[in-house]
């Protein structure tokens, strides 16, 4: 399995544990990887919904969690060739988010991907 950015979505459904196929698939990754890569909006998301619910003890542990992973900062270059990516996309009739482009962006770029 190569290597991936989880997403904000992802990495809730899979903390979550309600998604039996996304537990079983992180679980998988997570063997064959040793630890989970994410990027610092994904952090910023999931630390913001936990504050504003005053989850406490969750808010404790999945900074616990977060640390023992790894968090990669986006640089501007980072941002352009989203842009970039996004509107071939377009231009080809396909609608991406952001966050999809970021995430293609990460998948593709040789200094997140070992």
């Amino acid at each position: 399995m190569a290597t991936a950015i989880l997403d904000t979505d992802i990495l809730s459904e899979y903390l979550k544990g309600h998604d039996a196929i996304v537990v079983a698939r992180a679980a998988r990754y997570a063997e064959e990887h040793g630890r989970f890569t994410f990027t610092s909006v994904t952090v910023h998301e999931i630390v913001y919904g936990l504050e504003v619910k005053g989850a406490e003890a969750q808010l404790k542990k999945m900074l616990a969690w977060l640390d023992r992973n790894e968090q990669i900062t986006p640089v501007d270059a980072d941002y352009l060739l989203a842009a970039t990516i996004k509107a071939k996309a377009r231009r080809n009739g396909a609608s991406l988010s952001y966050r999809t482009a970021s995430l293609r962006l990460s998948l593709c770029d040789s200094k997140y991907v070992s």
